[in-house]
């Protein structure tokens, strides 16, 4: 890890984010509806959700998705110089771009961060890895992709059903999941391979199961006492 990304990681205004939607962004309106918005302080292990389901009672949905694009942009004014640690979130179909064209349907303003603000960990780990990998993949690669874990196609679908709650559980996952990312870069123990099949480690399938749960349970413990 290099010593200006391990000083995001120390800083109290760098923030990993992540974000579920019902589509991708075609650069035409209507741009893709917002459900949950996941931010995430590596230093000070401060989390905050921005997301539809908080706001449905007594309100249609897209004057729920108003209000949470709405207490969104106030983390700009409160915390005028936020930075953000994301993944390919800089891309024309997903990302910041996505979600201030939504915003600006609904009349809310979301400021356009230079580049010194953001940090893109996908190009990071491709310097790495010498390829591209989805996020799905570096997960998976390091032994921390869960069940809760949503591709962008689902938590569309889960949209239209309404299934906020998987979608916060998904977004949860991802975010979450690259702060760990980000501990195995600064241990020097990334995986960017496929894991081996069968592992030579000694221990049974049954033992390797369990080795997996009892992570997965420390895991879960630890975000849920951040929340």
């Amino acid at each position: 890890m290099d010593k200006q990304f391990e000083k995001y990681l120390n800083s109290d205004e760098w923030f990993f984010i992540h974000y579920a939607s019902d589509g991708f962004y075609r650069g035409v309106s209507p741009a893709p509806r917002i459900s949950c918005i996941l931010i995430y302080n590596y230093k000070n292990e401060e989390a905050y959700r921005f997301e539809i389901a908080d706001h449905l009672e007594g309100n249609s949905l897209e004057d729920a998705e108003r209000l949470t694009l709405e207490h969104f942009s106030t983390v700009f004014t409160k915390r005028p110089n936020i930075c953000f640690i994301h993944w390919n979130m800089q891309a024309e179909g997903f990302g910041f771009k996505a979600l201030q064209a939504r915003a600006k349907e609904l009349g809310i303003d979301i400021p356009i961060l230079g580049n010194n603000r953001l940090f893109d960990l996908a190009s990071y780990v491709e310097y790495f890895a010498g390829k591209k990998l989805s996020i799905k993949q570096i997960l998976w690669f390091n032994s921390l992709l869960d069940d809760k874990f949503l591709d962008g196609k689902t938590e569309a679908e889960f949209f239209e059903k309404k299934k906020f709650a998987d979608i916060h559980n998904s977004v949860h996952s991802k975010i979450f999941g690259l702060a760990f990312v980000t501990e195995e870069l600064r241990d020097g123990t990334l995986k960017t391979e496929k894991p081996y099949t069968e592992p030579n480690d000694g221990l049974t399938k049954e033992e390797r199961r369990q080795q997996a749960l009892k992570l997965a349970e420390t895991r879960d413990k630890m975000i849920n006492d951040i929340y």
